[in-house]
């Protein structure tokens, strides 16, 4: 059995969908049945409850022998880091208690420094509280920034053809599609080929700069698109707007900061694997459909 956190997103959706065609046994843990429906239908049991909850974890964690890990986005909790702190606990905690040996965590590109990254400092401890579980085997799968992050512009991006952003428009950075990712983490799920603590990074075919993205988003709609820079405090007053809480905007700004200086990047020397996923293709195949939906 394997246990599928985060099923009704992008990455364990596609992680699970895949097992399942692998004729693999799995169970996908969300909120909802009706964002699970299609992969229930597809044969997968379902564990349905709050990931906050650690009895609900352990609970959809009974009977695995290995399982897709992650936390979840939660843009409307009132302190952000206390929310990512208690599903950390409630996951090791769970994961003692059950004996599952094989555990994929969705970290992130960054998460080997303790501090200076905002949210991704969370996915650090949570890999160092995993790296303590003596029995079990765990691979860290360090995600670069995800593609699908170009939909939140979606609005501003159809309304005046501009994608803002606080990097500098030649700066490249490493990318990649979340379906690449939840392919990649079914597959050594499959396998259950890593022992012991491991880390991978998983970025797209190559890096791709600001000035590159908004040229093949233009291409991807026939439609002009220019990207423009804006100010860290221009982006915190737009988070502010938004109705974010004011440590969550913290957490963000801290972030935006730490990849101003380089700190949200693959670590040196660490092992690299590429998704298959252009952004060219991402543009074509995910960006238009939702631009002119």
């Amino acid at each position: 059995m394997i246990a599928i956190f985060g099923a009704s997103g992008n990455t364990g959706g596609t992680a699970a969908a895949s097992l399942l065609k692998a004729g693999k046994k799995v169970r996908v843990v969300g909120r909802s049945k009706e964002k699970l429906a299609r992969l229930i239908e597809a044969g997968a049991e379902s564990a349905l409850g709050d990931i906050e909850n650690p009895s609900f974890i352990k609970s959809a964690l009974a009977g695995a022998d290995s399982a897709y890990v992650l936390i979840p986005p939660n843009m409307v909790t009132d302190d952000f880091r206390a929310y990512q702190r208690r599903v950390v606990d409630s996951f090791v905690g769970a994961i003692e208690a059950t004996g599952v040996r094989h555990v994929v965590l969705l970290s992130s590109a960054g998460a080997h420094h303790r501090e200076g990254t905002g949210p991704i400092v969370a996915l650090h401890a949570f890999e160092e509280r995993l790296a303590k579980v003596a029995s079990l085997n765990a691979l860290f799968l360090r995600a670069g920034f995800f593609m699908e992050n170009v939909l939140m512009s979606l609005a501003l991006i159809k309304g005046q053809g501009i994608y803002p952003g606080p990097m500098p428009a030649e700066v490249a950075v490493p990318m990649i599609a979340s379906a690449d990712i939840g392919n990649y983490a079914a597959s050594r799920l499959a396998r259950l080929d890593f022992s012991g603590k491991s880390v991978m990074h998983i970025v797209g075919p190559r890096p791709v700069s600001q000035t590159d993205l908004v040229s093949i988003l233009s291409q991807a709609v026939d439609k002009p698109i220019r990207y423009q820079q804006v100010s860290l405090d221009d982006v915190e007053k737009g988070l502010v707007h938004a109705g974010m809480k004011s440590v969550t905007v913290a957490l963000f700004m801290e972030m935006y900061r730490g990849a101003g200086q380089g700190l949200v990047a693959p670590e040196a020397g660490g092992p690299i694997v590429q998704g298959s996923t252009t952004f060219e293709t991402f543009a074509k195949q995910v960006f238009a459909p939702a631009y002119r939906a």
